[in-house]
């Protein structure tokens, strides 16, 4: 009787372990071009680790910015590319965009993490 509940909790503890752990992180490839980001969204799940690799593709610098997450990158020159991460801790939906002058309105895009 006692292996049994050895083996019973054992399977309990891998069940609340495999529950808690956070997803697997999402990569993401960002290219920036003069006053665009081609990926204007993205999804991730709370907890999850976001790895960004941004890649500046145009003639001016650029940068990301996640106001709400605290998350601000510094700028890539022309032909530059960046690696950064970063993950949120409850669920909503996140304004990033590059915050070189100009650029706000139109190099922009959601994050949206969800439960």
């Amino acid at each position: 009787m006692k292996i049994r509940s050895i083996v019973i909790g054992l399977a309990l503890a891998a069940t609340v372990a495999a529950c808690s752990s956070a997803p697997a992180a999402l990569e993401i490839a960002i290219t920036a071009a003069d006053i665009s980001l081609d990926v204007t969204r993205i999804e991730a799940k709370v907890g999850q680790m976001v790895n960004i690799t941004m890649t500046n593709k145009g003639v001016l610098e650029h940068n990301f910015n996640i106001d709400d997450l605290g998350v601000k990158q510094p700028s890539l020159k022309p032909g530059d590319t960046g690696k950064f991460s970063f993950s949120a801790t409850k669920p909503g939906t996140y304004n990033y965009y590059c915050g070189i002058a100009g650029h706000e309105q139109l190099a922009r895009g959601d994050l949206v993490v969800t439960q």
